[in-house]
């Protein structure tokens, strides 16, 4: 069977063409082509849009004025008409689902975010709350330590005399602070390579270190030695006090961890205890002014048998040393190993000096020999 419309006539829209309705009469369709046609008559207008125009215009008029072209062209429109309905429903729907999806992800954002900022205060209370029960733990062990003290029977001194009474009385507290040195090493160092080992050296020779931090020179600076913030525990005032006389500038060669190793207080100055200390053996005090060496706390631990440095529990220096050893025997101890460790590094120099002049010796004779047989 026969289309009903050729090619031409399916690409056009007549009713859009002749600008009428769909219902008009046919009256109504041959007035629109004559008014149309007065526009673009090729006798009127010659031009080739024209000559288009006039050919469409006259296509619509066949196909309109035909019933069975009319009724199957209406038909399409009206299918067309209904198939855009559809689409615009469908868009519409699809529009509110994607509007329904947006907002659903924009509330699961928003709940996200609360979520979060919850977790975040939460966490903020958690700490809050761990930070001051610290705070009361703390406050609940002063407070029984302190009662503790309040309890506890004064221990009667012994009868001092008056100025050491006076010194006893005006003797400065000991803080971690005033036990912390700075030690610098030259760049050529071995022990500062880390701070387990440089911490287990010291121990071995000052005794126990509460902290220590190793820092590496700057960048820029790569000549620079490392340095090293050393801590005494709060009882070793006596190792923080070794330490610092073997690293000052007053020692001898092979004082200290090695040779070339600089110290000062972290404070920037003495602390008051090294000073009252001192005072209280003045005739020692000098004597250890004037003697270079080495001093290895070990041996002032052996000394002492076991006690532990401290104010408190060594003998106190202002009540004269009853029943343990005092500042003065410290400052004696140092005084005798540093001496001993000079006679130790002298032997060992001459030895070494002593086997160099030897295998020069053989080294010229061997040569002589060489030169004899030649």
């Amino acid at each position: 069977m026969a289309p009903v419309l050729t090619e031409e006539e399916s690409a056009l829209d007549p009713y859009l063409i002749l600008e009428i309705s769909s219902d008009a009469t046919d009256k109504d369709i041959q007035r629109a082509y004559r008014k149309k046609s007065l526009k673009c008559h090729p006798d009127r207008n010659p031009s080739p849009e024209a000559a288009i125009q006039f050919r469409q215009i006259s296509v619509s008029l066949e196909i309109l004025l035909n019933p069975n072209k009319r009724n199957y062209v209406d038909t399409k429109l009206e299918n067309d008409r209904k198939k855009k309905e559809r689409y615009a429903e469908m868009d519409k729907k699809r529009k509110v689902m994607v509007d329904a999806l947006n907002a659903r992800e924009e509330e699961a954002k928003r709940a996200k975010v609360v979520q979060q900022e919850k977790r975040r205060q939460e966490a903020e209370e958690e700490a809050i709350k761990d930070a001051g029960r610290r705070m009361l733990e703390e406050a609940q062990k002063r407070a029984m330590a302190a009662a503790s003290a309040a309890n506890k029977p004064p221990v009667q001194p012994p009868q001092p005399k008056s100025d050491l009474n006076d010194n006893n009385q005006n003797r400065p507290e000991i803080t971690s602070t005033d036990l912390t040195l700075i030690l610098t090493f030259p760049s050529s160092s071995s022990s500062s390579t880390s701070s387990t080992q440089l911490q287990n050296t010291l121990e071995l020779k000052y005794g126990p270190i509460a902290h220590l931090i190793l820092t590496d020179p700057p960048a820029n600076k790569k000549k620079k030695g490392k340095k090293a913030v050393v801590e005494f525990q709060k009882g070793n005032w006596g190792g923080c006090w070794a330490c610092w006389k073997d690293h000052s500038n007053t020692t001898g060669p092979g004082a200290g961890v090695e040779d070339g190793v600089k110290v000062k207080w972290v404070k920037g100055e003495i602390p008051e205890w090294v000073e009252w200390a001192e005072r209280q053996n003045p005739k020692q005090s000098h004597t250890q002014t004037q003697t270079n060496g080495d001093n290895h706390i070990s041996s002032a631990s052996a000394a002492v048998a076991g006690t532990t440095f401290s104010f408190d529990s060594a003998p106190d220096i202002s009540n004269g040393g009853t029943g343990g050893f005092t500042m003065a025997d410290l400052l004696s101890a140092h005084a005798k190993n540093k001496e001993q460790k000079v006679k130790d590094n002298q032997f060992e120099s001459m030895t070494l000096l002593r086997m160099r002049q030897l295998e020069r010796e053989r080294l010229e004779a061997k040569i002589r020999e060489e030169e004899g047989e030649d």
